[in-house]
């Protein structure tokens, strides 16, 4: 019985090429995927701010209507004073900016107005639109019921 020794040169690549490919693929799926989930990420982002200005709005609502119900059915004319009626006592934070709101139309931000000096009251938010403009996401109105 005779071993036979074959030795490599140094410099030879063995199975060096195969792990090239593999690492290679695995590279190129893993770049595709980045590429792909970005602008995914991007869309459900967005989403979640509007959903965030949504809730804010919703609060804001309520917020009226607790006022109303301490204040004999009137809603107040200017919106700083729904403040005290806010968690915390505290402006609701714009969600883009991470800032507390200024009740004006800019995107993440609520606007209120009472069109009737308190007799109702119509609450607007909005998100970002095109060209630095602002779009409205969502309306919510509140009317004194009428005493027949």
């Amino acid at each position: 019985m005779k071993l036979k020794l074959q030795l490599k040169r140094p410099g030879t690549p063995g199975n060096y090429p195969d792990l090239v490919l593999a690492i290679g693929s695995a590279s190129m799926i893993l770049v595709f995927l980045f590429l792909m989930g970005i602008p995914a990420f991007q869309y459900l982002q967005r989403r979640a701010y509007e959903t965030a200005v949504r809730g804010n709005a919703a609060t804001l609502q309520l917020a009226a209507e607790t006022y109303a119900s301490s204040n004999q059915g009137q809603y107040p004319t200017d919106a700083r004073d729904l403040i005290e009626y806010l968690p915390y006592d505290e402006p609701l934070a714009n969600p883009y900016t991470g800032k507390d709101g200024v009740f004006r139309n800019v995107a993440g931000d609520l606007t209120y107005r009472s069109p009737t000096n308190g007799l109702d009251y119509v609450i607007e938010a909005w998100g970002p639109g095109k060209d630095e403009q602002a779009r409205r996401l969502i309306v919510l109105k509140g009317r004194q019921p009428r005493n027949n």
